[in-house]
């Protein structure tokens, strides 16, 4: 008898450390940005994790990817709800948002036209918002996930970047208050803060130049985080995480 209850202790205890983590094949998302880099890194990671997607942005994905492409500018406040509702309409539903669509600004604040200023706004800021409010109903119905590929200049401010520190602010911003809402819903947010990804938005900057030759972080590093993110149980939230370059 003690034998048996000892072994009956054994397996409530492997029941009880077992992953409960979600497997992704079948479910659906629609990324923002995924033509390229860290976008294309992170569509690349959910196709191979067997998710249906939808990838809105202005360019196509490399082959392999393309039958999944909407084209929309995401600068352009008002082409947003048609492509959007596209994606839905082609996906059947909706488990996952990826919000990772961003536009870099490099300039002092006496040489941001209000135009740079605007446009920047519009993609970093606008988009993700009227891409969440038009989806968030659809994630509701299946307690879905958003995962929202903010920066480290959400955190902090850096030189000569005024304008895009001003939109990951306001976007941090708006997807804590929105994780407020969502969660009665059962729908997580998720907020990933990166600092010093090896992207094409550096090339040609004077960020870029100070970075030259350091460690940075790949984008198929952030894709496997998010990944990582929407298997995640339930009962789990990540609600922020920071990730620096270890040098």
């Amino acid at each position: 008898m003690k034998n048996d209850r000892s072994l009956a202790r054994k397996r409530h205890s492997r029941r009880q450390g077992k992953a409960t983590t979600n497997s992704l094949r079948g479910k659906t998302a629609i990324v923002t940005g995924a033509s390229r880099g860290i976008g294309l890194a992170i569509a690349t990671v959910l196709a191979r994790e067997g998710v249906k997607l939808a990838l809105i942005s202005r360019t196509p994905p490399p082959p392999g990817l393309d039958e999944a492409f909407l084209e929309c500018d995401l600068a352009d406040p008002a082409r947003i709800p048609d492509a959007v509702a596209r994606a839905l309409g082609q996906l059947g539903g909706l488990d996952f948002l990826v919000n990772n669509a961003g536009i870099f600004l490099e300039k002092s604040v006496p040489k941001i036209s209000l135009a740079d200023w605007e446009k920047t706004l519009r993609v970093n800021l606008t988009a993700p918002f009227l891409i969440c409010r038009q989806t968030l109903p659809h994630l509701a119905a299946r307690k879905g996930r958003i995962v929202n590929i903010v920066s480290s200049s959400a955190m902090q401010g850096y030189l000569h970047q005024s304008a895009y520190v001003a939109s990951k602010h306001g976007l941090l911003g708006f997807a804590r208050a929105l994780a407020l809402e969502a969660r009665p819903r059962g729908v997580h947010v998720y907020n990933l803060c990166p600092g010093g990804v090896d992207t094409g938005l550096l090339q040609g900057t004077e960020l870029g130049a100070r970075l030259k030759g350091q460690p940075m972080i790949r984008p198929a590093d952030l894709a496997e985080m998010v990944a990582f993110l929407l298997r995640q149980p339930a009962n789990v939230d990540l609600p922020e995480i920071a990730i620096r370059r270890f040098v």
